[in-house]
C-alpha cells in the first residue's frame, strides 16, 4: 500500500502522466539526470495507481484506459530514454507543394513507397521542408514545444510525421467548414457506435452493466466452445467496435484542438486510412490501421537495427529486425495494460497475437514476391484474394485474445441511448 496515492491522483492518472512527459521534455537531455530523476519516480508512482482503482463499470472501459495509460508511458521512452525529438531534430514542417501533397495521397492509398517493406518501416517522414529555428534550448520554449508535440500522436505537420495519413483536407482549409463536417462526422460515428454497442450487448457474450449487475456471476462468457464462424464473426465486430470508437475519440479530438487553435485542420486528418486499402496484412496494418501506434512502435526498432546492431540499411535484416520489434513493442503495450488490469502477470496472449500478426507479414510478403517471379500482376482480382485472406488471417490470429476479453466482460458496456433498438431489455 506504500504507492497508494489518494483518490485525486487515480482519477487524474492519465492527465498527470501526460503533463510529466510535457515536463520531461521541456527540462531536455541538457539535464539527463534531472530528466530522469524527476520523470522515473513520478511515472512509477502513477503507473502504480492502475493497481489500486476500484473499477465497478465495463471490462473494455477499464482496459481501454490501461492501454492509454501504457501507450503514454511508452511516449516517455520515445522522447526521454531515446531522446528522438532533440535527436532527430523535430520541427515544424513549411506548407507542402501540390506535387508532396498527391504524393501524400497516393501513400495513404496504398500506391505510394510507404506500402512496401522499406528500411523505415514505412513509418517515419523524412525532414523536408522543416523551418527554421531548429530545436527549442530555452525551458519556456521547449515548454510550449512539448505542447504542441503532446497534441498528437501521428505529428502531422511536423518533421517526424508518420506516413500514409490519409489528408482529409488541404492546406488553407476554412477552420468553420472544417469544424462543421467533423461536427457531422462526430454525430455519423456517435449512432455508428451507439449501435454497435447495442448488438454487441445483445450478444451471447455481452449485456447492459446494469442488467450485469443483477444476474449471477459468471453470465457473461468468452467463444472459445463456439464454431469458427461465430468466432470469425464477432471477432470482426470487435475489430468494428475499435474502429468506430477510436474514430469518434479523434474526431472529439480534432474538435477540440481546431477550435482551440492548437492545430490547423489539415494536421487533423481521420484516424484510419481507406479500408479498401486492406488487401494484404502489412497494408491492412501500416496503411488503414496502425497509424496512431506506428511513431512509438517503429522507433525503438529502427534505434535498434540502425544505431545498436548497425545492419545495413534497406536489407533484410534490418528490415524484419524492425518488423518484429515493431509489433513487439504493440505487443508490450497492450499486455502491460491487460496486466494493469488483473494486477498479476497475465496478458491474455497479446504478445503472441501481436507477434504473429509480423511472421504473418513476413510469410505474406514471400508468397508476393514470388507471385510477381511468376507474372502475377496486381490485378482486382488478385485484390480481392488479398482481401479475403487478409479477412481471415487478422480474424483467425486475432480469435483468441478477442474471446479472453470477451470472458472478462469486455462487451459488459454501460448502457446507451439505443436509438435502433438493437440492445437487451
Amino acid at each position: 500500500m506504500a504507492l497508494h496515492l489518494p483518490p485525486l491522483f487515480t482519477t487524474l492518472q492519465a492527465p498527470l502522466i501526460i503533463l510529466t512527459n510535457i515536463l520531461t521534455l521541456a527540462i531536455g537531455p541538457r539535464n539527463r539526470l534531472l530528466q530522469f530523476a524527476f520523470s522515473v519516480p513520478v511515472l512509477f508512482l502513477l503507473a502504480a495507481q492502475s493497481l489500486y482503482r476500484d473499477w465497478d463499470r465495463g471490462w473494455g472501459l477499464h482496459y481501454g484506459l490501461s492501454c492509454f495509460v501504457v501507450t503514454n508511458l511508452a511516449v516517455w521512452a520515445d522522447w526521454a530514454l531515446l531522446a528522438s525529438p532533440d535527436r532527430e531534430g523535430w520541427a515544424k514542417l513549411e506548407q507542402r507543394s501540390g506535387a508532396a501533397q498527391k504524393e501524400k495521397e497516393k501513400e495513404s492509398r496504398g500506391e505510394g513507397e510507404g506500402a512496401f517493406p522499406k528500411d523505415d518501416g514505412g513509418v517515419v517522414e523524412s525532414k523536408r521542408g522543416v523551418q527554421g529555428g531548429g530545436v527549442p534550448t530555452s525551458f519556456c520554449a521547449r515548454l510550449w514545444w512539448a505542447i504542441r508535440l503532446s497534441a498528437t500522436t501521428r505529428y502531422i505537420g511536423w518533421s517526424c510525421e508518420v506516413k500514409n495519413v490519409p489528408p482529409s483536407v488541404p492546406v488553407g482549409y476554412p477552420r468553420s467548414k472544417f469544424l462543421f463536417r467533423k461536427t457531422a462526422r462526430f454525430a455519423l460515428f456517435y449512432l455508428l457506435k451507439d449501435a454497435v454497442y447495442a448488438h454487441t450487448a445483445s450478444s451471447p457474450h455481452g449485456t447492459w452493466l446494469d442488467l450485469h449487475r443483477q444476474t449471477p456471476a459468471g453470465a457473461v462468457i468468452g467463444f472459445e466452445a463456439s464454431p469458427y464462424l461465430h468466432r470469425l464473426y464477432w471477432t470482426w465486430i470487435y475489430i468494428a467496435l475499435t474502429y468506430i470508437s477510436l474514430e469518434l475519440l479523434s474526431t472529439t479530438s480534432s474538435l477540440l484542438l481546431v477550435s482551440t487553435s492548437l492545430a490547423h485542420p489539415w494536421e487533423c486528418p481521420r484516424m484510419f486510412a481507406d479500408l479498401r486499402g486492406a488487401h494484404t496484412v502489412r497494408a491492412a496494418w501500416s496503411v488503414v490501421w496502425h497509424q496512431q501506434m506506428r511513431r512509438l512502435c517503429s522507433a525503438p526498432g529502427i534505434f535498434l537495427a540502425r544505431d545498436v546492431l548497425r545492419l545495413n540499411k534497406g536489407g533484410f535484416a534490418s528490415k524484419y529486425t524492425q518488423l518484429l520489434v515493431g509489433f513487439g513493442v504493440s505487443g508490450c503495450i497492450h499486455a502491460a495494460a491487460a496486466m494493469l488490469c488483473h494486477k498479476h502477470l497475465d496478458d491474455d496472449g497479446a504478445m503472441r497475437v501481436f507477434v504473429s500478426q509480423a511472421l504473418l507479414i513476413f510469410v505474406e510478403d514471400h508468397v508476393i514476391a514470388l507471385a510477381k517471379r511468376c507474372g502475377c500482376r496486381n490485378r482486382w482480382t488478385w485484390r480481392l484474394v488479398g482481401a479475403v485472406w487478409t479477412v481471415g488471417a487478422i480474424g483467425t490470429s486475432l480469435m483468441g485474445w478477442t474471446g479472453r476479453g470477451l470472458g472478462h466482460g469486455l462487451w459488459v458496456h454501460d448502457r446507451e441511448r439505443d436509438f435502433f433498438g438493437l440492445g437487451p431489455r
